[in-house]
């Protein structure tokens, strides 16, 4: 099992002032790629990932997963970012889907803590020894949640995103 989490600086992944005047009025714009190795196939990678359960467990501070319709589920969680503990109520939109090798997550929310506009695209493909996910995401985040776009923020976005996929690793197997 590997896991890739990358969060960059001054280049395409995220953008500071030397490349966009990004930080103007609370504003950043976060970009987050990687890949993480499943042992499972990709079938089963992507029905856990659009499992409510499934998520509940995995996804760090959930509160609860429900599902919506056939294209959106409500994510209720908390942050260990401070002053954005929440909880949150985040509807998380599926405008593309190719089972089961593609996914598109789509999140659009103002409210308390700022707004986020965030796609994730995320791929799915057979290896020989399991499932290989990639992961491409763009957030732009305004008013108090754009904290995430700092040293504080990002590593907690790192480490997030490693138990989110250490817990999907152990609920799949």
């Amino acid at each position: 099992m590997r896991s890739n989490i990358e969060i960059e600086q001054n280049s395409a992944s995220i953008f500071s002032q030397n490349d966009v005047d990004v930080k103007k009025g609370c504003f950043s714009l976060m970009k987050l790629n990687g890949t993480h190795k499943f042992k499972a196939p990709s079938s089963q990678v992507y029905n856990a990932i659009l499992n409510p359960d499934v998520l509940k467990s995995c996804i760090p501070n959930c509160n609860s997963v429900e599902v919506l319709d056939a294209s959106r589920i409500k994510v209720n969680i908390t942050t260990p970012l401070p002053g954005l503990k929440g909880p949150y109520g985040i509807v998380v939109s599926i405008p593309r889907q190719q089972a089961p090798n593609y996914l598109e997550l789509q999140v659009q929310r103002k409210g308390t803590g700022g707004s986020v506009n965030a796609v994730s695209q995320i791929n799915l493909t057979d290896e020989a020894d399991g499932a290989l996910l990639s992961y491409d995401a763009q957030a732009e985040l305004e008013g108090p949640v754009a904290i995430a776009d700092n040293p504080i923020g990002r590593g907690i976005t790192n480490n997030t995103l490693s138990s989110f996929f250490k817990n999907l690793d152990k609920a799949i197997s």
